[in-house]
């Protein structure tokens, strides 16, 4: 990462433009040096909020910013929970900017591990004549249903160390259905699985 430059070096910088000669003095005690470092403060902050200006230009660095960056992408939205920490924002927040869009599985599979998730999906298709016997039957709209299998584990150990029953609690997981729900075509149906 680059860092920027400091009053000083800006002013050696200056100094050493000058011309040569007993009228250009080029000490660090003159009053030519004195003055190179007033304009090199300047050159200085300015070198600083470039480099600030750089940081905020992506989501994972962003601060000044965030605000303007959860706005591009309608952050926080339903899917948000009721009071996401700073970390969960931002981890929303570069979701949805890496999220170009998607339908395949493997999309779906990447964006659950985003959220701490392990995922496998299981996608149904019509039953037609001379397919294997003992497969589930299942019509035309079966060609649209996809279930998603996780295990409560994945999610669980993310919460030791908190009160007994909490393990239940976490059956079915919200955040992970609305996503999945918000950003799949209308045609597609999920079904979760958490075994």
């Amino acid at each position: 990462m680059a860092v920027s430059k400091t009053a000083e070096e800006y002013r050696d910088a200056l100094l050493a433009l000058l011309p040569r000669g007993d009228a250009w003095p080029t000490d660090l005690d003159s009053d030519m040096a004195k003055l190179m470092l007033g304009v090199a403060e300047e050159f200085a902050r300015i070198d600083a909020r470039t480099l600030a200006v750089i940081r905020e230009s992506h989501p994972s660095t962003a601060f000044e910013l965030f605000k303007e960056w959860e706005q591009m992408y309608a952050l926080p939205h339903s899917c948000s929970g009721d009071d996401p920490s700073f970390q969960e924002r931002r981890q929303a927040l570069i979701q949805a900017y890496r999220a170009n869009g998607g339908q395949s599985r493997q999309f779906f599979i990447t964006l659950a591990a985003l959220l701490g998730f392990i995922i496998t999906i299981t996608e149904y298709q019509e039953r037609t004549f001379g397919d294997d016997l003992g497969e589930p039957f299942g019509g035309v709209e079966w060609n649209y249903v996809w279930q998603v299998n996780t295990s409560l584990n994945n999610y669980a150990e993310r919460s030791m160390g908190e009160p007994f029953g909490e393990y239940y609690r976490t059956w079915g997981n919200q955040r992970l259905e609305c996503l999945f729900n918000r950003l799949v075509h209308s045609h597609r149906h999920i079904i979760f699985s958490y075994t």
